[in-house]
C-alpha cells in the first residue's frame, strides 16, 4: 500500500508541468507579478511560455515573451509567425489570461490554447475554467496559487 501512495505523491508533484500566459503589451509591466508564478510552481522556464498580444512593436523585456500582432493572421486564419504557431500547438495544464483593456486578439488566443484549466480574471470569459474577478493582479496571482495548490492536493 505504501509504494501506491509514493506514486500518487510522484504524480502530485509533476501535475503542473507547463504554463502558459496571453496578455497585452499595455499590461506587460502590470502582469510581472504573474512571471513570478514561474518560481513559485517550480517550472522550467522553458515550459513558462508569455504570448503578448500587440498591434505595434512593443517594449516588453523578457526572453519568454512571445509577440503576437493582428496582422500576423492571414487569409483562411492562418498564422505566419512560427512561434505563435508553435505556442499554439502546446498543451499547457494551466492557461492564464490577463489584461486591462478587452483585447480580441487575447481574447482569441484565449480561446484556442489547448489546456487542462483555463483562469481568466473577466466574467465575460465564457471558455475559463477558473474565474477569478479582480483587476488587482496581485490578488489575482495570490488567489491562483491557492487554486492551484488545493488542487495539487486533490491529484
Amino acid at each position: 500500500m505504501k509504494q501506491n501512495s509514493e506514486v500518487s505523491v510522484e504524480k502530485n508533484e509533476k501535475f503542473i508541468t507547463k504554463v502558459g500566459l496571453v496578455t497585452t503589451a499595455e499590461a506587460f509591466e502590470t502582469v510581472k507579478p504573474l512571471l513570478k508564478l514561474q518560481q513559485e510552481l517550480k517550472i522550467a522556464k522553458g515550459d513558462f511560455k508569455v504570448l503578448v498580444c500587440t498591434a505595434k512593436p512593443a517594449a516588453v523585456e523578457d526572453e519568454r515573451a512571445i509577440f503576437f500582432a493582428p496582422s500576423e493572421i492571414k487569409a483562411g486564419g492562418n498564422i505566419e509567425n512560427e512561434a505563435v504557431q508553435d505556442f499554439f500547438k502546446l498543451k499547457f495544464n494551466v492557461f492564464i489570461a490577463f489584461s486591462r483593456n478587452e483585447n480580441r486578439l487575447k481574447n482569441l488566443v484565449f480561446k484556442c490554447a489547448k489546456s487542462v484549466i483555463k483562469i481568466d480574471h473577466k466574467r465575460e470569459s465564457q471558455e475559463a475554467d477558473l474565474m477569478i474577478e479582480t483587476a488587482d493582479v496581485h490578488a489575482y496571482q495570490q488567489e491562483i496559487l491557492k487554486y492551484l495548490k488545493k488542487l495539487k492536493q486533490i491529484r
